[in-house]
């Protein structure tokens, strides 16, 4: 019985090594598909990042060229603006200057009818006492008469 099981350990060993064997087998060939499977998916994102790299890299000097496009037309209507601003504070200017001088002219104006009124009052004054004195000295020349 002693050899039986000897036997049967023997047995039970060499089916274990079989079995083992099969596994590092296994191991052996999984391993290779996983190398494989890595090497394609690296080889993927490679060709998918050389891929995008050109259009990044498009993208990049069209994003570029459109900032400098903006900064350039910024720069224009800055500038716009300021012509602007430049020729509004010059027609305000000027419109000031428009309204001192006319108002110099309405204050003129408003003088020389003052005056103006002023003389012909003082004309109409004279008159009104000449006319006065002429009545007087016709009604004395009538009450002498009659």
């Amino acid at each position: 019985m002693a050899r039986a099981k000897a036997v049967s350990e023997m047995a039970d060993l060499a089916q274990l090594r079989s079995v083992i064997a099969q596994l590092e087998a296994t191991i052996r060939v999984l391993r290779g598909e996983l190398e494989h499977e890595r090497n394609r998916g690296e080889s993927a994102v490679r060709e998918a990042h050389a891929e995008h790299a050109t259009e990044i890299a498009a993208l990049k000097a069209m994003i570029d060229t459109m900032r400098g496009r903006l900064e350039q037309g910024e720069k224009a209507g800055d500038a716009a603006v300021q012509s602007v601003r430049a020729a509004g504070r010059s027609e305000a200017a000027e419109l000031q200057a428009t309204i001192v001088a006319l108002r110099a002219e309405l204050e003129a104006e408003r003088e020389r009818r003052s005056n103006e009124v002023s003389d012909r009052e003082q004309a109409f004054e004279r008159e009104r006492v000449v006319l006065e004195d002429q009545i007087r000295a016709l009604r004395a020349k009538l009450e002498a008469v009659t």
